[in-house]
């Protein structure tokens, strides 16, 4: 992400704000001319901290937020040079407009994605690559943060590994942007001249307003566009707050909960010329906005739910820079953001954010582990290499290019480089085989070879296939609901019209795990299925300890809480079957190990012990077995579902005392826990597949797949643990 210059670096903003009044003399045409290196510098520290945060988190925390400073320059430049415009002639020229943007940012962004993608293919896990190339198509065609927002909500892709194209989302709420904004002048263009006939004026396009003949003061072209500004970054402000309170993960990526960030360096730039000059005198707010900008980084970590309220000292921040950060303030950050090396690296700073990411992504999917404190830095330096060489042989090139600069439809049709990349994912796309129908056939038992000690098959094709493994049912239907939301997300399946029983599945993503066996037993057997489901959240009273955020995790709480009293006093169901993650942590005990495990052990046995009271038996379900480290479809995709090194010994799979032992040790026995890990694992080691069927979609989700072969065994043991079961059967 980074904001896109004026018409080019060279000749960039002019040194104050930019005015609502066009400057007739000869000092303001030179002022429009003054090149802005301290803007530049801007460039430089907020490409920085996006760089050094992708290298090193723990050393920037909030360094992620050099994206808001970069949407506050865009917002700002744009603005002005859209204003100047409308300003000088009356006019606004989309196409001229479009096509700058289209010749400026393209054609490096097209060679970065293209060149990504044959590093990605070599490189990449063969199950990565589908979802790259969907990324890829979606980075080219300026949309990659709606499917990042949509991705955000799927638990399972939230979790896969980085994609090396997922740094342009914020690219494409730069692109959205200048294709909406250039539509807000239009407007108030149209609302001016509106007004002035209705009031008798006849104006010109100016600040100043049409001259009136009669009638009440009109409004002027800049007051409309300062309103309708203003009025979208406060709809926008409020919006953001609003979603990213009940939607976190994806309101950091979409455009409506941005929008204000670029509003407020509009709103900068379309500041009275008075004000403008007075501002840029004040120094101190350039030193302001540092210290606001710098504070970011380490007010704002990774685990803030962000933008929302807290943007606001980012942006801030880079408003005060731009407003008082010129050579006008005697005494502001000036000397410090207009020497040479901080005016290079802001100008290189939009070719420097687009190959910085793909390096080191790239990089760790070649070594297999992040960089280092000396690989580190040559990242850096390479990207910084890279980002030059596109600088000077692509931008420049075709930015300048006066064939293609002075005609406006050859400056639009650069925009057509995307078509590169696009047929490189496409054609990828194209020729992968159609998605896995979920039948699995006579030569695919599952879970059944581990039942018998005599049952073997013969090798087949691995199910489902490791490099497209299918979401499970209630993930695909929004039935998981999200990391840090308390509200509830209840979703019924099985039979719903005249069910024999009412069957409710509590828990994590790991108690997900069972939804697929109990969704058949419950089908077949007229069951009512039911689920409350939270991500990254143990059903347990304790006060759980989130290790991101490095302190408490309350939305999880306050979920358990809501869960325990919707069962009891809306579902009513017969029986709640429960399990969870063997490995989350808390307050008291914040470090993993049997006494973390033991205080969320009694924290389920707190809320078991309040269904029995209401008469509402629990079933316990002991933790699945977990992989580790594995990723276990990128694992057997690369070496074959035989390899040993996708193989985990039992002891270190399965947890010998996990929290729902502990639970029914407190409840003396009363609530049954069932182990069905023997289906899963074999005696001695886990395999990834087991009667050709992949058992697992990541490190520890069994895929729906394999969940499916265990319905019958899991019935059996429901059955002969729950007297209330066995009378509906």
């Amino acid at each position: 992400m980074v904001s896109t210059p004026e018409a080019a670096h060279a000749r960039q903003v002019q040194t104050g704000t930019t005015t609502g009044r066009p400057r007739g003399t000869s000092d303001g045409a030179k002022a429009e001319r003054d090149f802005r290196p301290d803007i530049q510098g801007l460039r430089a520290i907020a490409v920085a901290l996006v760089v050094v945060y992708h290298l090193f988190p723990s050393l920037l925390p909030g360094g992620f937020v050099g994206v808001d400073v970069f949407f506050v320059i865009s917002g700002f430049l744009i603005t002005g040079h859209l204003w100047r415009g409308y300003a000088k002639t009356g006019k606004l020229s989309l196409v001229d407009f479009w096509g700058r943007r289209a010749r400026r940012l393209v054609p490096a962004a097209a060679l970065v994605l293209a060149v990504t993608w044959v590093g990605a293919r070599l490189l990449l896990p063969a199950p990565r690559l589908a979802e790259t190339a969907t990324e890829i198509r979606a980075s080219a065609l300026y949309y990659q943060n709606w499917q990042l927002a949509h991705n955000a909500v799927d638990y399972l892709k939230s979790n896969d590994a980085a994609s090396p194209v997922q740094h342009f989302w914020s690219l494409s709420v730069e692109e959205q942007f200048y294709i909406v904004w250039p539509l807000l002048f239009v407007a108030a263009a149209l609302v001016a001249r509106k007004h002035a006939r209705a009031a008798g004026g006849v104006g010109d396009h100016g600040t100043s307003g049409p001259r009136l003949l009669s009638g009440p003061r009109v409004l002027s072209g800049h007051s409309v566009a300062v309103m309708l500004t203003g009025a979208l970054v406060l709809a926008s402000l409020a919006y953001s707050v609003y979603d990213t309170k009940s939607d976190p993960a994806a309101a950091y990526f979409v455009t409506t909960t941005r929008m204000w960030e670029l509003g407020i360096g509009g709103l900068l730039a379309l500041l009275p010329a008075v004000a403008a000059r007075r501002l840029g005198r004040h120094g101190w707010l350039g030193w302001a906005g540092l210290a606001m900008i710098i504070a970011s980084q380490f007010v704002i970590r990774g685990a803030t739910a962000f933008p929302g309220w807290i943007a606001l000292l980012p942006v801030l921040g880079a408003a005060a820079m731009i407003a008082g950060g010129s050579a006008q303030g005697k005494r502001g950050p000036w000397r410090l953001t207009s020497v040479r090396p901080m005016v290079f690296l802001g100008g290189i700073s939009y070719s420097l954010y687009l190959w910085h990411w793909p390096v080191i992504v790239l990089f760790i999917a070649w070594r297999g582990h992040r960089p280092g404190l000396i690989t580190g830095p040559l990242i850096a330096l390479a990207s910084i290499g890279l980002a030059w060489a596109t600088k000077v042989a692509v931008e420049d090139r075709v930015r300048l290019a006066p064939f293609i600069a002075k005609h406006k439809w050859r400056s639009v049709s650069t925009a057509l480089a995307a078509v590169v990349p696009v047929a490189l994912a496409w054609t990828f796309m194209a020729t992968q085989p159609g998605p896995w129908d979920g039948r699995l056939g006579p030569g695919y038992p599952g879970a059944a070879v581990l039942a018998s000690t005599s049952a073997s098959v013969p090798a087949q094709a691995t199910l489902p296939p490791p490099d497209a493994v299918p979401v499970p049912g209630y993930w695909a239907s929004g039935c998981l609901q999200g990391e840090h939301v308390a509200a509830l997300k209840p979703c019924v399946y099985g039979d719903t019209t005249k069910p024999a029983l009412t069957v409710a599945l509590v828990g994590d993503s790991m108690a997900g795990n069972w939804w697929a066996p109990l969704q058949a037993i419950a089908t077949r057997d007229h069951w009512k299925l039911v689920t409350e489901l939270h991500a990254t959240c143990d059903w347990t009273a304790t006060q759980l300890y989130d290790p991101v955020n490095k302190g408490a995790y309350p939305t999880c709480h306050d979920w358990g809480v809501n869960v325990l009293n919707d069962l009891v006093s809306r579902v009513h169901p017969d029986v709640v079957i429960t399990t969870s993650f063997a490995d989350m942590t808390t307050m008291a005990h914040p470090k993993a190990g049997s006494a973390a495990r033991a205080d969320v052990g009694a924290g389920e046995a707190a809320y078991w012990s309040q269904l029995e009271a209401h008469g509402i038996p629990v079933i316990g379900i002991r933790e699945t077995p977990a992989m580790t480290s594995i990723d276990v479809p990128a694992c057997v995709a690369k070496y074959g579902p035989a390899g040993s090194k996708c193989t985990l010994s039992r002891a270190k799979a399965v947890d010998a005392d996990p929290p729902t032992s502990y639970a029914a040790k407190a409840l003396g026995g009363k609530v049954p826990v069932i182990d069905m890990n023997s289906l899963i694992c074999g005696p001695a080691r886990c395999s990834p597949v087991v009667g050709n069927i992949l058992v697992y979609m990541d490190s520890h989700h069994l895929t729906q797949s394999y969940g499916t072969t265990l319905a019958p065994f899991l019935e059996q043991r429901l059955l002969a643990t729950s007297p209330v079961l066995r009378a509906a059967s």
